[in-house]
């Protein structure tokens, strides 16, 4: 049986690639080899012998040992621990019986000297066994550690495979393998100094270890991809329309008697179309142990398909650890300025306008953000991919107040068209604090029309940008310090007044 080395792993979002390397001693000619090391976890579907020039090889297995081979292989540690605790055993035997023939009370005939010698030699001997006792079972407790160890790796598959070497020679090869039970988690944190026109995005990893080795001395390199998730293109079924035709509804007994189902009478054209659902299951585990590693220790290198980490150095990580460490940090230009939504929120926010472009690969992804060192909370990155900017919040900014208030709401009825009109006016005030002046984005909205007989027309929109499929307006100031601003907000809306109308 050859052993092989875990020598680097490839690490996914989600399981890894193992790679294990060995030295054969071989023949010439054909013969069967064994190679040991493989994970109880790794997956026997993906597992691949590479050997050099000059070997051939075929057959290659996957194999469990029995139970007599995995007896056969424990059967010198487990007679070693036997022996151990049959000595433990008599020593522990001979010092019971050194204390119990120091009662001298059944044994009349001995002599006071006799029984005075007895009691001299007595400490000396009880802790010379003693001694001896702990020696022995320190060496029993090395030896069931062992035992333990070598049970599991008894257990552990391995793989046979023929070779035919052209000569005979000592020759390298490597296992590769897929693994499950590894994978890693980019975590990212927001560095910002308010006085620069820039910003720092910190990219660590956050790696995790279960497959049931320790790894020693492995090269590391992260991919941001995850090859469990099926990459096979989906394929379009075609989607029918038909008339909805609902069907009664059935009479039902309560307690207050029957029911009569209520009957409809506009038909409805509705879409069918099938869906699936897939639902991931995770395991848990137990907290994993933290390691912190401070400095840079990879570099991202674009692929075909995916972005890749290779890791500095090698790396040493126990089973069922967790480590965290950095992968690189880049500097983005940005603007900073206070971003302000009163119609949804009373506070102001501190972003940073970043290109899009800068965030990448950062879809739905949580951040640490960090404003003048000092940690201000986690925001989730969500930017549009289709827009040339992206406003990263780096938190509550109090030291911008908003106030928003309506001042007019008033309804009355227009005779001559039929109609009703309601005047809706805000006022929205916005003040500084900051002892410099800081840009501000503004926005909030009035009403989009879905019909034709309601109108919105706005009345007072103090300069802002209107979006007119959305409503949104934008308002693009800046505030002076310790400085205030109100806007005003106007618009009506008038509708049929035989008719109701509601917000969606």
């Amino acid at each position: 049986m050859t052993e092989t080395k875990l020598i680097s792993a490839s690490v996914y979002r989600g399981g890894c690639i193992v790679k294990r390397a060995g030295t054969l001693t071989l023949q010439a000619g054909m013969q069967q080899v064994k190679l040991c090391g493989l994970s109880a976890s790794a997956d026997d579907s993906s597992l691949r012998l590479s050997v050099p020039e000059g070997v051939n090889g075929s057959n290659v297995q996957v194999e469990y040992p029995t139970r007599e081979q995995q007896q056969d292989a424990l059967k010198e540690l487990a007679q070693k621990a036997a022996e151990l605790q049959s000595r433990i055993s008599a020593k522990e035997k001979m010092a019971a019986l050194w204390e119990t023939n120091a009662d001298f009370s059944q044994k009349a005939s001995l002599s006071v000297e006799e029984m005075s010698a007895y009691l001299e030699k007595l400490p000396e001997r009880l802790e010379a066994i003693s001694r001896d006792l702990t020696r022995l079972r320190e060496e029993k407790k090395a030896v069931d550690k062992e035992y333990a160890e070598a049970k599991n790796k008894a257990a552990l598959p391995y793989v046979t495979a023929e070779l035919f070497a052209a000569k005979a020679g000592e020759y390298p090869v490597e296992l590769t393998y897929r693994d499950y039970q590894a994978s890693w988690n980019p975590v990212y944190e927001i560095h910002s100094e308010n006085d620069s026109e820039s910003l720092k995005l910190r990219m660590r990893a956050q790696i995790t270890q279960n497959t049931h080795e320790d790894w020693e001395g492995a090269a590391l390199t992260l991919f941001s991809g995850n090859p469990s998730v099926s990459g096979t293109i989906p394929e379009m079924d075609p989607t029918h329309l038909r008339f909805y035709v609902p069907r009664p509804k059935a009479r039902t007994a309560g307690f207050g008697g029957m029911m009569k189902a209520s009957a409809m009478h506009e038909a409805k054209m509705v879409m069918e179309e099938e869906c699936l659902d897939a639902d991931a299951a995770m395991e848990m585990s137990a907290a994993p142990m933290m390691n912190m590693v401070a400095a840079d220790s990879g570099r991202a290198v674009k692929g075909e398909t995916m972005t890749e980490y290779p890791l500095n150095g090698t790396w040493d990580i126990r089973k069922g650890q967790e480590i965290i460490c950095d992968i690189k940090t880049d500097l983005l230009g940005c603007r900073y300025h206070v971003v302000a939504v009163p119609k949804l929120s009373d506070e102001a926010y501190l972003a940073a306008e970043v290109a899009t472009a800068d965030l990448e690969d950062m879809q739905n992804t949580p951040a640490a953000v960090y404003v003048n060192g000092a940690f201000a909370g986690n925001v989730i990155l969500e930017p549009d991919m289709t827009k040339d900017s992206y406003d990263l919040s780096l938190g509550v900014d109090e030291t911008v107040k908003i106030k928003r208030r309506q001042t007019k709401r008033h309804t009355q009825n227009v005779l001559l068209k039929g109609q009703k009109k309601t005047e809706y006016a805000y006022e929205i005030t916005i003040a500084s604090r900051k002892e410099k002046a800081v840009d501000v984005t503004l926005t909030d909205q009035i009403p989009v029309s879905d019909e034709k007989t309601i109108v919105v027309e706005p009345i007072e929109l103090s300069g802002a940008e209107r979006e007119d499929a959305t409503g949104l307006l934008h308002w693009n100031f800046r505030l002076g310090a310790g400085e205030s601003k109100t806007i005003t907000l106007a618009y009506s809306v008038a509708w049929p007044k035989d008719k109701l109308t509601e917000e969606v």
